[in-house]
């Protein structure tokens, strides 16, 4: 078990085939490649890439910053 983004329950709750991907849990498909080439063609999709990048936030008034965004 690798580690797992923020979206790591959506995925699976997605049915989503998780497989590891530099030590991170990510999703490799969601059933039919083919179903998925067809919505991203014709509908949309979206790429996790949030294990990409880590961001510290720090100080006094963090907490009050981070509920702003």
């Amino acid at each position: 078990m690798g580690q797992k983004t923020s979206l790591y329950q959506k995925h699976l709750d997605a049915g989503a085939k998780m497989v590891d991907f530099a030590g991170w849990d990510m999703p490799i498909n969601y059933g039919s490649q083919i179903e998925e080439h067809n919505v991203v063609r014709n509908q949309a999709g979206i790429f996790d890439v949030s294990h990409m990048t880590v961001v510290d936030v720090s100080g006094p008034d963090a907490q009050n910053f981070l509920r702003y965004l």
